[in-house]
């Protein structure tokens, strides 16, 4: 008996588990464990793209070969954003496409939180461009580490009454 409840519970907690990653955009359970050389939350800059590339389907703003990807690649000349999306997908990927999505991100001079995204849809089988967009991407603010450690607490929300 001990042990059929004991194997419910572990599958109620897999099956919670499974419909929150699956519902939500930005879930992830072992995120904050690892460290990342940015310090920034690699699922919060990838919502913030998907975001964006949403907004900009929306706009009509993105090449009719879009539909056409088979493969992302991610090239990182920001020294914001370091290898902060590898193996992420951040498109629908079409497997009988013939096009790659090349995605590379560049710091914008004089800016602190911008970032530049530029996408090249390249055709796999000549090399050659065939599409690009430049985006740019206002990037999280990161919580501040100390309010993270518990050394500072944040101020209240409303004033103390007297």
């Amino acid at each position: 008996m001990l042990r059929v409840f004991v194997a419910l519970v572990f599958i109620v907690g897999a099956g919670v588990l499974g419909y929150l990653s699956w519902t939500q955009d930005d879930f992830c359970l072992i995120c904050g464990m690892h460290a990342d050389s940015s310090s920034l939350h690699s699922n919060s800059i990838q919502s913030l793209i998907i975001k964006d590339l949403k907004l900009a389907e929306k706009a009509k703003e993105l090449p009719e070969t879009w539909s056409q990807i088979s493969e992302v690649k991610y090239l990182y000349h920001s020294k914001k954003i370091q290898k902060s999306l590898d193996k992420s997908p951040i498109v629908g990927i079409n497997k009988k496409g013939s096009k790659r999505l090349l995605v590379e991100f560049f710091d914008e001079p004089e800016s602190e939180d911008m970032v530049i995204v530029r996408y090249n849809i390249v055709d796999v089988a000549s090399g050659n461009t065939v599409g690009e967009i430049n985006r740019r991407l206002k990037l999280p603010t990161p919580p501040s580490t100390a309010v993270q450690k518990g050394v500072v607490k944040p101020a209240p929300m409303t004033p103390p009454k007297k």
